[in-house]
């Protein structure tokens, strides 16, 4: 009769309805933004974070060779990029270098820092990974002729050194101005010159691949196919700044390998060929410093599809 009773009970009830669930929805996962570091010196404003009684400070343009074992060296060796800006004439400004931390390279580089009497700071203002700097005490008292700095922050090593800077305080407009100067990846990727770009002049073909850029560094491959003399095609590797591309050409012609540095300025709507005196040493050919370069305007590298040929 219990039994009886309770499906009776039931059946008055009507049916019974599931009680409905919710289903929390996963918490989405932040993703971390990568940057890249800055590749025009022309484009960074660090010239408004100089104090005001430095007058009419500009860039200047510098032709960088350096010298093995250096911070120059290892900069740009990861892709990075050094940028001078003052009054050269009065040897008054500022030289700031930017690099990936590729292979960890500060941790690599704070021995030579250290060695240099740079000491571990924290910079006010900023939340740096690490920070190195001459100390205030040591930059007044004239033991160094520049006060230098050098940060990790958001995988990018900064070093910033200038001439008029006495202490911490008064570097900090230009260390902010360039952590500032830092493009996140996406934003550097509007800017990358990635793709396949042809000059035609008569019957030659010249062919310039550019097949990646990390940072800046870039590779890829270069052909020139002439119609009557000797043709050639090998592989490019070198530096993308200042609307600049430079590198090494290691080819073969004729059965021979040779090596040589070109140069073409530009960007992704086009490049031209830069040509000037040369010095060769044995199969090299190098271009002979100071530059002296010339853009030579009717050998205009288009984007074009043509390189699926190479």
């Amino acid at each position: 009769m219990l039994v009886l009773f309770s499906l009776l009970l039931l059946t008055a009830c009507g049916t019974a309805k599931p009680t409905p669930t919710t289903t929390k929805s996963p918490t989405p996962v932040a993703t971390k933004t990568t940057y890249e570091v800055p590749n025009d010196c022309l484009k960074i404003t660090i010239l408004k974070s100089f104090p005001s009684d430095i007058k009419n400070p500009k860039f200047v343009d510098t032709n960088w060779s350096p010298a093995v074992g250096t911070d120059l060296a290892a900069v740009y060796s990861a892709g990075g990029i050094a940028c001078s800006y003052g009054i050269q004439s009065a040897e008054i400004g500022t030289t700031i270098l930017w690099a990936p931390n590729t292979n960890n390279l500060f941790n690599i580089r704070k021995a030579v820092w250290q060695k240099n009497n740079q000491v571990k700071v924290d910079l006010p203002g900023v939340l740096e990974d690490e920070a190195y700097a001459i100390t205030d005490t040591a930059r007044t008292a004239g033991e160094f002729h520049s006060w230098y700095t050098n940060l990790l922050i958001d995988g990018i090593w900064i070093q910033v050194g200038a001439s008029y800077v006495q202490s911490v305080a008064q570097g900090m407009p230009l260390v902010k101005a360039a952590i500032q100067a830092i493009r996140s990846a996406a934003v550097a990727q509007t800017t990358k010159i990635i793709g396949c770009y042809v000059a035609t002049l008569k019957e030659d073909k010249y062919i310039l691949n550019v097949t990646s850029q990390e940072n800046n560094l870039i590779t890829g491959n270069i052909a020139f196919m002439n119609s009557n003399k000797d043709s050639s095609s090998g592989a490019f590797k070198g530096f993308y700044t200042n609307g600049i591309l430079t590198g090494i050409y290691n080819f073969n012609s004729e059965g021979m390998h040779s090596k040589r540095e070109l140069f073409y300025k530009g960007d992704k709507t086009g490049f031209n060929p830069g040509f000037g005196p040369v010095i060769s040493q044995g199969n090299t050919e190098n271009l002979k410093r100071p530059l002296s370069l010339t853009w030579e305007l009717k050998y205009q590298y288009l984007p074009s599809t043509a390189c699926t040929t190479l």
